[in-house]
Parts: structure tokens; sequence; C-alpha cells
């Protein structure tokens, strides 16, 4: 088995408790699928620190995994970064559980169809 390398963003560019747990839970999600190259990178927002985008790797294959919390489900930008991340390749979304319903109708009514959503 490969030894997993995780390269987390600098300090202070992931700040909130709650973004950490949820990088750190998306993450474990990701190990037991087998990716075990992982780069978090915090892409910032207008306002806030940012969502963390994860790139892990299984081999060949590469997966984008955006983090939302509650505030950013709905946002104009968060459309952007879906459609920009889609357009590269496999992208996922990582919300709180009671926001999954609402993410799914954003990504029907956006167009963003192939874009799978999990909730912790």
């Amino acid at each position: 088995m490969q030894a997993m390398q995780m390269i987390m963003p600098r300090k202070g560019v992931v700040s909130d408790a709650d973004r950490m747990k949820a990088v750190s839970r998306c993450q474990a999600l990701l190990e037991k699928e087998g990716f075990i190259e992982f780069r978090a990178t915090a892409i910032r927002a207008k306002e806030g620190a940012g969502s963390p985008i994860i790139r892990a790797a299984k081999g060949s294959r590469t997966v984008r995994v955006l983090i939302l919390l509650e505030k950013e489900v709905d946002l104009e930008e968060t459309r952007e970064k879906l459609r920009d991340s889609h357009e590269r390749g496999e992208t996922r979304v990582y919300v709180p559980w009671p926001l999954r319903w609402r993410l799914l109708s954003n990504l029907e009514r956006w167009g963003l169809d192939g874009i799978a959503v999990t909730g912790w």
C-alpha cells in the first residue's frame, strides 16, 4: 500500500473550525474509496476565508471536491466555481447534510449535471 501524502493549506488559509472539520471528514471519505494523495487549497471568496478544494488522486484518476458551508450554497460565486471545476474534470461537492437537497436543486437549475453531492 502506498503512503498517503497530505499537503494542507498554509496556516490561516482555512481558518474556521467547521471548515477544518469538513476537510478532515471529506479526506476520510476519499481514503475509504482508495484515494491516497490530497492537495487542499482555499479559493479566496469575496467574503471570508474561501471554499477549500481538495484534489484527490487514485492512480491516474483525479477528483476535485469543493467543500461548501451553509452561506455558500446559493452564491453566484459558487456556481462559477462549480462550472469551472466541472469543465476541468470529475467534480464532487461536500456540504452539511441538511443542505444536500438544496444544492442538488441549485445544480439542476444551473444546468450542472453530473456533479456528485455528499453530505456530512
